[in-house]
């Protein structure tokens, strides 16, 4: 494998990590999921608190378009492991931010390195064309999920929206 088709395929590797909730969330909007998940979406909340935070509990409820009292049990198993903490936003007290520990950074990259490895493994057997393809389609799915987004309001009050 070309080194120019490894570094695509890991940054479609990240594309897939960080878009799945959102694009999971527009295109499975109605349908009924089955209760098994092969996932761990507090892994999900990690990565998002890592390149957004501190984020508001709302906020990531959106992005991830999970509910607020999943989202909380989400944030107490994370708390359970010393991996995020409840922070007040200093703007507003209301408001109920994510920090991330420096045990949950560490955790984070493990779970980054080893998804990344993972989709990687799976697409290699791509060609060429196929893997600038579907780098270029993950591009245009960002973009396309960041401007759906765009439209949203933020529950937030200040901030990076996630």
């Amino acid at each position: 494998m070309a080194s120019s088709d490894r570094k695509k395929l890991e940054e479609i590797a990240d594309d897939f990590t960080d878009s799945f909730p959102a694009v999971f969330r527009r295109v499975s909007r109605g349908a009924t999921h089955p209760g098994s998940k092969k996932f761990d979406p507090s892994r999900v909340v990690l990565r998002i608190a890592v390149m957004h935070g501190p984020v508001c509990m709302s906020g990531v409820c959106k992005h991830m378009g999970i509910s607020k009292p999943y989202m909380t049990a989400l944030v107490d198993k994370l708390i359970n492991e010393g991996l995020v903490e409840r922070v007040p936003n200093p703007d507003d007290r209301r408001v109920v931010e994510i920090k991330i520990t420096d045990a949950g950074r560490r955790v984070t990259r493990e779970f980054t390195k080893d998804t990344r490895e993972t989709i990687v493994k799976n697409l290699s057997s791509l060609d060429s064309k196929d893997i600038s393809t579907l780098h270029s389609s993950m591009k245009n799915i960002r973009k396309v999920i960041s401007r759906l987004d765009q439209d949203r309001s933020s529950e937030c009050s200040h901030g990076e929206d996630v």
